[in-house]
């Protein structure tokens, strides 16, 4: 007795003097396999194109490098818990008696190595137990995760994991997962992407149909093995670096402007959607309080005059009358609360993905470009293409749809005091840098100076070395560079 007493206590105080260095995870694992006929239509299920990915894992957090490092040396294991950003030591309000329970029984010589294991406890404390079946007078807590790196055959049925040097969790208590949360999209190389399930031993050829070349998939874990990354896009279905890749098949190099796969969202740096219609201000919403009180959009500003009659509006229907137009006046002229954010808010849809090439990145932005022929010019506008806009609102429009942002230039900074000539800052955005004009190609810019100052005030796309698209006073639509639209300044490449 005394020499199994001393072997508990000596269990118990190298599991708490190991516990340093725990990181806690606050989710549950579910570990359900899918059957291996099941899997084909698991990945099928998965495809970005049509649908989400199957998961069948939720351990929240992801393992920081610390939580990476629990090491093995001359068979000690230190306990490493998943995601604690504090250390701690396993739970010892069970009272656990450190006594053999006649429901415990521990098989010898079934024990199996796990590559990259990770138990989860569920809703209830978790005892553990040495190898012999002994239990320790210590527990894991509810809902947190292990690292494991051993499996131990019960006699019940049931399995161990090794989650210390001689401590075990219960597969009644707790579930074995693999690899770390992440979610994100991965591409699948020119030649297909073989597939793959995930045991305790590793990898191995799952059996079933390679995903096609140059398609993209949604992935809720990784893991790695061999030097080799992998990712989970079905219920146990994983692919890896040999055949796929998480970087888009094009993107700009450092210096110019980059690339987004994911939809560009409004900018709100100078004014957030729903903003107050002053002095100044101009685009859509003053083009339509401009002409609900009858004045011209040869020139769309909210000026003086448009001021008093907002002033005598607002007073003729007990609204406060500070002539500033804001949403209880926009509402009161019969326009919509969706129209007064939903205007001023709006971001071309991202018309391009990770397997867009730079030529489809080119066609995206010329696009969305053509979306808004025939509709008038707006200046200082950038909305969407059920209204009219500007020169430079229409650059920025078909930019975000090619998945590239030139902030600081914006749809809402566009229309505020001050930025009604963003064409001057996209010549001067280092980030488009300018070309000759004898290497002028489509998918360029080309701006325009003022005849009589020499300044900025003109900017188009080109369709080929001597047609454009572009918004003038008047329309938006195509015409040739030499139209008559001011002088030549230059030309600049959004893509390299």
């Amino acid at each position: 007795m005394k020499t199994k007493y001393r072997y508990i206590i000596l269990s118990n105080f190298i599991l708490a003097g190991l516990s340093v260095g725990m990181m806690q995870n606050n989710a549950k694992a579910d570990t359900t396999q899918a059957d291996q006929s099941d899997q084909t239509a698991q990945v099928q299920a998965t495809q970005v194109a049509t649908q989400q990915a199957t998961t069948d894992a939720d351990i929240s957090a992801q393992n920081t490098a610390t939580t990476q490092a629990a090491s093995e040396t001359e068979d000690q294991w230190n306990p490493v818990q998943v995601n604690d950003p504090e250390t701690t030591t396993p739970d010892t309000s069970t009272g656990s008696t450190g006594t053999t329970g006649s429901d415990v029984q521990v098989s010898q010589g079934e024990e199996t190595p796990i590559t990259n294991g990770l138990v989860t406890v569920g809703d209830s404390l978790a005892p553990l137990y040495d190898h012999n079946g002994t239990q320790l007078t210590v527990s894991l807590q509810a809902n947190t995760g292990w690292y494991t790196d051993r499996q131990l055959a019960g006699q019940a049925g049931e399995s161990y994991y090794r989650v210390s040097t001689d401590a075990y969790v219960s597969s009644s208590y707790a579930t074995l997962s693999y690899g770390h949360d992440e979610n994100g999209t991965v591409r699948v190389k020119g030649w297909g992407a073989k597939t793959y399930t995930r045991s305790n031993g590793g990898f191995a050829d799952s059996g079933a149909a390679n995903l096609g070349a140059n398609t993209s998939w949604q992935y809720s874990k990784t893991d790695s093995e061999t030097g080799l990354n992998y990712w989970q896009v079905g219920n146990n279905l994983w692919i890896n670096s040999n055949d796929a890749t998480t970087a888009p098949a094009y993107s700009n190099p450092a210096g110019y402007l980059q690339i987004s796969n994911t939809q560009i969202q409004p900018d709100t740096s100078l004014a957030s959607p729903g903003y107050n219609l002053y002095n100044g201000v101009e685009g859509i919403k003053v083009y339509l309080v401009r002409q609900y009180f009858g004045f011209s959009n040869s020139h769309t500003i909210y000026d003086g005059n448009v001021a008093n009659a907002v002033r005598n509006f607002q007073s003729r229907n007990g609204l406060n009358p500070t002539g500033i137009t804001d949403q209880a006046t926009w509402e009161a002229m019969g326009f919509s609360s969706a129209d007064w954010t939903g205007i001023d808010s709006y971001v071309a849809p991202l018309r391009t993905n990770e397997n867009s090439t730079r030529s489809d990145h080119v066609e995206a932005m010329i696009a969305q470009a053509m979306e808004y022929r025939g509709q008038p010019w707006v200046s200082g506008a950038a909305s969407s293409p059920a209204y009219g806009l500007d020169c430079s609102g229409l650059v920025t429009q078909a930019m975000y749809a090619s998945g590239v942002s030139p902030l600081p230039v914006s749809a809402i900074q566009h229309a505020q005091p001050g930025h009604e000539w963003n064409s001057r800052d996209m010549w001067a955005d280092w980030r488009m840098p300018h070309v000759s004009s004898a290497d002028r190609q489509r998918g360029y810019l080309v701006f325009f100076t003022d005849p009589s100052t020499g300044i900025i005030w003109h900017v188009g796309i080109l369709l080929d070395a001597n047609t454009m698209i572009d918004s003038w006073p008047g329309v938006v639509g195509v015409s040739s560079i030499y139209a008559g639209k001011g002088n030549i300044a230059g030309f600049a490449r959004v893509f390299a």
